[in-house]
């Protein structure tokens, strides 16, 4: 992926998706909420604090989520089949079970709105969104794909399973990758660096544009009655529409810098030290 210029604001991220148009350019992106976060799946966020392995989580766990999920489905998911494996992993990423799949969509737009989306309009939890974008086709000619879980090597793979059982992919154009990397933008880095190839960009936006990038969005149909089909979509969707802000309140480095500047006005001269 060839260096772009540098994105401050969502005028420019959209100018910059205008020319990935132009050149039929496709990444993977990801949105996420504050850049603080790191790239990282559920499965590994959670391991840090427990003690199991990933051979335990495949042959103690995911047999008993098994077991319930598939009375749920009123089937028997065969996790024998690679297919039905991903497909049930994807399944259990969707609906918040930790999961060593981390995923992603084939729509900058719709990255943006997952990056915005929990952002609170009044009370801000961070200055920052990041919004990731993976050359995911220069990855796949570069390393080999693995997608044995139990492969003690460090790889990152591409991966795309059936939408079987979880339709909510195909609307968001969801797509995933599986690894064994704890810290993915690193090991990307990492690789990036030995091969002197770009294949990974993180593009960070000002929270304080939420307002007009939600708005933008909803126009062409992004939302969360498109995104996430039933009632819960519905009525997340009426309440952005009718309860959110039209000015996004102060980041935490803004409430800091106005903090700041009230103590210095309000303290008294005496109690400030000769130089």
């Amino acid at each position: 992926m060839a260096e772009q210029p540098v994105i401050r604001t969502w005028e420019e991220y959209k100018q910059w998706v205008s020319k990935l148009v132009e050149r039929k350019q496709d990444y993977y992106y990801r949105g996420q909420m504050d850049v603080r976060w790191k790239l990282q799946t559920t499965f590994h966020r959670e391991v840090l604090t427990l003690k199991f392995t990933i051979q335990d989580y495949l042959t103690h766990i995911i047999p008993e989520v098994h077991y319930h999920i598939s009375a749920w489905q009123n089937e028997i998911i065969d996790l024998q089949k690679p297919d039905e494996f991903g497909a049930f992993l994807a399944l259990l990423r969707h609906h918040g079970f930790p999961t060593p799949l981390l995923d992603w969509t084939l729509s900058p737009y719709i990255a943006a709105y997952f990056a915005f989306r929990d952002i609170n309009d009044r009370n801000p939890q961070c200055d920052h969104v990041r919004i990731s974008i993976f050359d995911y086709q220069s990855w796949l000619t570069s390393f080999e794909q693995i997608l044995d879980l139990r492969d003690p090597k460090q790889y990152i793979s591409v991966f795309r399973p059936y939408a079987k059982y979880n339709s909510r992919i195909i609307p968001q154009r969801g797509t995933y990758t599986v690894t064994n990397v704890s810290d993915m933008a690193a090991y990307i880095q990492q690789r990036s660096s030995e091969l002197k190839k770009i294949f990974l960009r993180e593009v960070t936006l000002p929270v304080t544009e939420r307002t007009k990038v939600m708005r933008e969005l909803n126009l062409v149909g992004l939302n969360e009655m498109s995104l996430f089909p039933g009632l819960d979509g519905i009525c997340r969707t009426m309440r952005e529409q009718f309860f959110s802000q039209d000015q996004v309140g102060l980041t935490p480095t803004q409430l800091k810098e106005l903090l700041d500047l009230l103590r210095t006005k309000t303290q008294p001269k005496g109690l400030i030290p000769e130089k």
